[in-house]
């Protein structure tokens, strides 16, 4: 090892170089020069060639080369489908329900029913028009139109 004087002679302008050169890297890292750039007018780009890739097939294979099992082609079964139907939305005619005419038993009630802009007077499974009437109380009517059900209640 160096002992005394000597050492520090020899230490101290290696560790000042390596710090300046330290500094000098970071300093130059944040400049604002940019690098001097040659004179580019002269520049010529020459055309790279290709070659064309030669086109190949993978053909069947009907037994295995290692194996020496056959293969057997399964069959394709081309799927069918059926086409979805939607149902058309049944348009119901115009209906209100005006009120209900009734006797002392409710078997032999009225009903005073406005369909298409007429009025019409029906007893439970009377028909008009395909309208059927299934119930009926006093604040409202059960209709049957085209396989559908639906209730309409009285007007005030």
């Amino acid at each position: 090892m160096l002992k005394g004087k000597k050492g520090l002679y020899i230490l101290l302008p290696l560790v000042v170089f390596i710090w300046g050169a330290i500094i000098f890297q970071v300093v130059d890292a944040f400049s604002d020069e940019d690098p001097v750039v040659s004179d580019i007018t002269n520049v010529s780009f020459a055309t790279i060639k290709t070659k064309e890739r030669e086109k190949f097939t993978i053909g069947e294979v009907d037994r295995d080369p290692f194996l020496g099992t056959v293969y057997k082609p399964t069959k394709v079964i081309p799927k069918t489908y059926k086409a979805l139907t939607k149902k058309s939305e049944i348009v119901w005619p115009s209906i209100r329900y005006k009120g209900l005419v009734s006797a002392q038993n409710n078997a032999s009630a009225i009903f005073l029913v406005e369909i298409n802009g007429a009025d019409q007077l029906m007893k439970i499974n009377d028909s008009f028009s395909e309208i059927k009437l299934l119930k009926g109380s006093s604040s409202s009517i059960k209709l049957k139109y085209k396989g559908k059900t639906k209730q309409f209640q009285i007007l005030n």
